[in-house]
């Protein structure tokens, strides 16, 4: 391994950092690639050389994100019911509160998400975490109240000054606790 990160790799990861707080400080569509690339002290082109447009800059920010949420779906879906459910419950909290941060930028872009074909693997892998949440043989009703439990906790993650980790997390597991009925294994077994 070498001693020294390559000149080239430090800018960019200058560039996600920076994009990183400027997302999450002004929003997504408030936030220019010349801003970004202001803040990372290097030009525009240079973060264009990086990076295919905003989009992609916004892929490399949530992309610690998504590898944590695909590998949750993975490890959820090897299990039986209702172990099944409880660690989507449990890893989607953790997430939720860890990368608090990363929330208001995903909801500014929620409404467009689907258009950009760089989240389709995340949107993927939160519509599967949500049904994995909602339990196996989950119903539409199910279905649906697991989404709304899903968007207003994600929403309240969004305001990190109004409750400590811990608080935000006995919210959540309360809340998706008190909303999902709890997965039963099959009497076939």
């Amino acid at each position: 391994m070498a001693e020294s990160t390559p000149a080239r790799e430090r800018t960019r990861r200058e560039i996600v950092q920076q994009a990183m707080t400027l997302f999450a400080s002004n929003g997504y569509n408030a936030t220019s690639l010349q801003d970004i690339a202001t803040a990372a002290g290097c030009s525009k082109a240079t973060v264009l050389y990086h990076f295919n447009g905003k989009a992609a800059v916004l892929a490399a920010v949530l992309s610690p994100s998504q590898q944590a949420l695909k590998e949750v779906v993975s490890q959820a879906e090897q299990l039986p019911p209702e172990r099944s459910q409880e660690l989507a419950i449990v890893r989607f909290v953790e997430l939720a509160v860890e990368m608090r941060g990363l929330i208001a930028v995903l909801q500014d872009v929620l409404t467009v998400i689907d258009t950009m074909p760089e989240f389709d693997e995340l949107v993927a892998d939160g519509i599967k975490l949500t049904e994995l949440m909602a339990g196996q043989g989950a119903d539409r009703l199910e279905l649906d109240i697991a989404k709304f439990a899903v968007n207003g906790l994600l929403g309240e993650c969004r305001h990190p000054g109004e409750r400590n980790d811990a608080e935000l997390r006995d919210l959540c597991e309360t809340a998706l606790r008190r909303l999902l009925k709890p997965a039963h294994p099959s009497s076939g077994s």
